[in-house]
């Protein structure tokens, strides 16, 4: 089984998981003691499962996890989350979805996200194009700001807030839409399958939907930083604006940095 199967694969079997254990009571704890970082206990056992799975078919592989660190390097590794959009899970709302990425040389080669909620299965091949349960997908060719659906998110740090209200109160008089749904890896896909045409996250670890990041590359998408520079697959949260074509990303960057 090549790399693009098993992926498809355990993210489905690692859904199955996610959806029986949801019904049975589980924890919900803190990080680091902040409460608005949360994990829980199923975060964990899709987290074990999906770790589990790697280091039976591959194990010489490093691995990355959003719960449990790791690697983020390597000639072959791996970067997972096992629910992004944890909040969202934790109180039932459908829209998260568990993310896994095959990395060389640290750049993603295939991945998939799959919100078990709606079966919507998002993946990618380097070079072999992007998917929603198997059928291709592309950026939507819309082209300047004001016809543009665009989810926006600050982040949890203080220092963001100014910065947060300000960038917001542009987007409302700018975009046609602005939202927030919380879950950055769907939102990604989002763009890739021009259902919006941007994102905008005053902090975000890349590495985590590393993922979704190659399935918005593979669609036609971008990926730039406030600078306007490539965003590169990190551990280390950066402001980040992904954008369905350049125009789009121009205006954002003018408007907001």
């Amino acid at each position: 089984m090549d790399h693009y199967d098993f992926i498809i694969k355990t993210v489905r079997d690692a859904g199955v998981l996610l959806m029986r254990l949801r019904e049975e009571k589980f924890e919900t704890l803190e990080k680091g003691g902040d409460p608005r970082d949360i994990v829980t206990s199923v975060d964990l056992a899709v987290n074990d499962f999906i770790i589990g799975k790697i280091r039976d078919s591959f194990p010489e592989d490093a691995i990355y996890s959003e719960e449990g660190g790791g690697t983020e390097s390597g000639k072959n590794s791996w970067a997972i989350d096992p629910i992004d959009g944890t909040f969202n899970f934790s109180r039932s709302i459908p829209y998260y979805a568990i993310c896994i990425a095959c990395l060389t040389d640290g750049v993603s080669v295939a991945g998939a996200v799959y919100n078990p909620i709606t079966d919507e299965l998002f993946s990618f091949k380097k070079g072999g194009g992007a998917f929603l349960n198997g059928k291709p997908i592309a950026v939507s060719k819309v082209s300047n700001l004001k016809d543009a659906a665009v989810f926006f998110r600050a982040g949890r740090k203080p220092e963001l807030w100014e910065w947060g209200g300000a960038s917001y109160a542009k987007l409302l008089a700018h975009a046609k839409r602005t939202s927030n749904y919380g879950g950055s890896a769907l939102d990604t896909c989002f763009v890739a399958a021009g259902r919006i045409e941007a994102n905008i996250y005053g902090r975000l670890t890349t590495m985590d939907i590393a993922a979704a990041i190659g399935i918005l590359y593979e669609a036609g998408g971008r990926i730039v930083n406030n600078k306007g520079e490539s965003v590169v697959l990190s551990t280390e949260p950066q402001t980040v604006v992904m954008a369905n074509n350049e125009a789009i990303e121009k205006e954002i960057l003018a408007l907001l940095f």
